[in-house]
């Protein structure tokens, strides 16, 4: 699967599951808000808070971030092994904007701030099957509408309408 596909899913409407191990194989899991697309091969993580991760990733290099598609929730995989980090030129300064914007529009500024940013080739991309479970009383895919100026707001659309139908958690 080409990262270009998946676009939506570096837009940072959702934030990202980023896993690492270190050396003896003991995982660490925490959100990353940014997943910044570089190319079809590459993605650049947002290091706001990463102390753990960032010993895991000087002991062991790979590690895997889940993103979602804003519009439909579905989950993608993509496994990584790390290259470098940039800690300031074009990448750092785009990124560090969007990190204060993000800061700024969840109440949180003073607190964001990038460090570096952390960039990784992207080894493997996979969708996660079964993310989401399609109920017989949801809209078939061909009656859902994704595009325009608004899909942020088609996609919360979506999401009230598979809460209000749901029997459970």
């Amino acid at each position: 699967m080409k990262l270009t596909e998946i676009s939506r899913c570096f837009a940072g409407v959702i934030p990202s599951l980023v896993a690492s191990a270190d050396g003896t194989g003991m995982p660490n899991i925490t959100y990353v808000s940014q997943v910044h697309l570089l190319d079809d091969t590459h993605v650049a993580l947002s290091c706001q808070f990463f102390n753990k991760t960032r010993r895991n990733l000087d002991a062991n290099p790979n590690a895997t971030v889940e993103v979602y598609d804003p519009v439909t929730f579905q989950a993608y995989r993509l496994r990584l092994r790390f290259l470098r980090s940039e800690k300031s030129g074009p990448l750092f300064e785009t990124m560090a904007m969007r990190t204060q914007a993000i800061a700024s529009h969840t109440g949180m500024q003073g607190v964001f701030r990038l460090i570096t940013a952390d960039v990784f080739e992207v080894i493997r991309a996979e969708k996660v099957e079964g993310f989401i479970k399609s109920t017989e009383t949801a809209a078939p895919a061909e009656e859902v509408s994704v595009t325009g100026l608004r899909t942020e707001l088609r996609g919360l659309q979506l999401v009230s309408e598979r809460i209000n139908r749901a029997d459970d958690l």
